[in-house]
């Protein structure tokens, strides 16, 4: 009964959450970002399309369908939409205390949570929806329940995750493969397999049963397709390293502590790794992929928090409370520099999106559509009412790259939509310079650029936003 006990932590715990949704409200504006099109796509679910059926969608459906609830009850509400994410993390912190709680001192736990919450990654990653952060709290939550023997439950959680991001399969299956290594009998780990099965298939079977194989080739199939991006992906981790430093030090002390041999510590550090090592394997390495990673490492930082607080008390010979303080400090200001990074972070800001919208909706008709970048136009989408030619919610131009859909066939279609006046402009991302000119998305498709400038004319610029009128002659 102890452990149940409503004790400081959960105070400390909830007083962290205000200060982190504080960080975030003013910070739920406009972005250039992927959340445009998944915005987009819980529109399109609320009006009653179906996704793979009628239009094309990478992730399992479930984040969909959260979006979709909110544009039935709020229409669009940037807020409210961004806030899900954001407490879809304080939810996840949640399970890392309660995880936490269970094998270590209340107040480490709850610092532990806190250094989730303020870490630079958790404060970025959930500000641009992916619905990798949608899905975490479920995998952490599914960790909890496997950590104290809730094999079925356990199961369930991961299959919702796996409905959400196709990326939490992989926690399902460190689940399965440690259970035996922990001690537990076969009978645990079939109820483990079948809460996760059977949770997967509920979600999954009517899309495979309405949408036939466009689930499993848009879902599945199309990520194997996909050519591999020319990036570093040790560079996109060695910056996650840096701007998560506390945690990824606090974790490694744990590892190499006598900590080490901890069924906990064993046990999160397995799931850590899988996630680790599934990162540089990836055809498109995104640095949010590893936000998978952050509360196992917060999980371990509980330890790492235990060990330098020992360290301090026993070795160096400091007074309790000395030690405490400097824990304290060195956690505060690691959190205070996380938050002070991301308020500074306007990298994807879209301050031209209402004045882009605006000039849309202005000269277009309303049975007019839009098409182009995928990461601005389903806003622009949004904001100005026009809907987007060919339901194209996500046109990244590794549909075209991948040859899941063909640009031939795409051109051929919006030619078609013109000759009919229907399509009116064609909106790309360009950035220039005095020596070059940056473009984006599927301005970087050859065919379509060519298109582009010999059917339509640049209308108007809003910063990088080009608008190129397909109708004006």
């Amino acid at each position: 009964m102890e452990s149940r006990k409503f004790d400081k932590s959960w105070l400390i715990f909830i007083a962290a959450a205000i200060v982190f949704l504080a960080i975030k409200i003013p910070a739920a504006h406009y972005s250039i970002s992927d959340e445009n099109t998944y915005y987009k796509m819980g529109q399109l679910v609320a009006g009653g399309q179906v996704p793979y059926r009628d239009f094309f969608f990478a992730h399992t459906p479930l984040q969909a369908y959260v979006y979709g609830a909110v544009f039935k009850l709020a229409g669009f509400n940037l807020l409210l939409l961004k806030m899900i994410s954001a407490l879809s993390m304080v939810v996840a912190a949640a399970f890392v205390l309660a995880i936490a709680k269970d094998r270590l001192n209340a107040k480490i736990a709850a610092a532990a949570s806190a250094l989730f919450l303020f870490s630079y990654g958790t404060l970025l990653f959930s500000n641009f929806p992916t619905g990798a952060e949608l899905a975490v709290p479920f995998v952490v939550g599914a960790f909890y329940f496997f950590l104290r023997k809730k094999h079925f439950a356990a199961g369930v959680l991961a299959g919702i995750a796996t409905g959400i991001y196709q990326f939490s399969a992989l926690a399902a299956a460190v689940f399965i493969m440690t259970a035996p290594i922990k001690g537990r009998n076969r009978k645990a780990v079939m109820m483990l397999f079948t809460g996760f099965a059977a949770t997967l298939a509920a979600v999954a079977l009517p899309f495979v049963l309405i949408a036939k194989g466009e689930f499993i080739r848009q879902t599945l199939l199309y990520h194997f397709q996909k050519p591999a991006e020319d990036v570093s992906k040790g560079a996109i981790f060695l910056r996650v390293v840096k701007t998560n430093a506390l945690l990824f030090i606090l974790a490694a002390i744990a590892i190499i502590s006598r900590n080490r041999a901890k069924t906990l510590v064993i046990t999160t550090a397995a799931v850590a790794a899988a996630y680790l090592a599934a990162f540089p394997l990836m055809k498109t390495a995104f640095n949010y992929y590893l936000l998978y990673l952050l509360p196992f490492l917060a999980i371990l930082a509980g330890y790492g928090i235990e060990t330098a607080y020992i360290f301090l008390s026993e070795k160096v010979k400091f007074t309790k409370g000395m030690a405490v303080a400097v824990v304290i400090t060195v956690v505060l200001a690691s959190a205070t520099m996380a938050a002070r990074q991301f308020t500074a972070y306007n990298a994807q800001d879209f301050p031209q999106a209402e004045d882009t919208s605006t000039y849309v909706r202005e000269n277009s008709l309303p049975n007019q559509e839009i098409f182009g970048d995928d990461s601005t136009v389903p806003l622009i989408s949004l904001l100005s009412g026009r809907e987007i030619a060919l339901n194209s919610a996500d046109n990244n131009a590794m549909r075209y790259k991948s040859g899941e859909s063909s640009m031939q066939a795409t051109i051929e279609k919006l030619q078609e939509k013109m000759s009919k006046k229907e399509l009116r402009f064609i909106l790309l991302r360009r950035i220039k310079t005095e020596t070059r000119t940056f473009d984006f998305g599927i301005g970087t498709v050859n065919d379509f650029m060519s298109f582009v400038d010999e059917k339509c004319t640049l209308a108007k610029e809003y910063g990088q936003m080009h608008v190129y009128d397909c109708l004006k002659t």
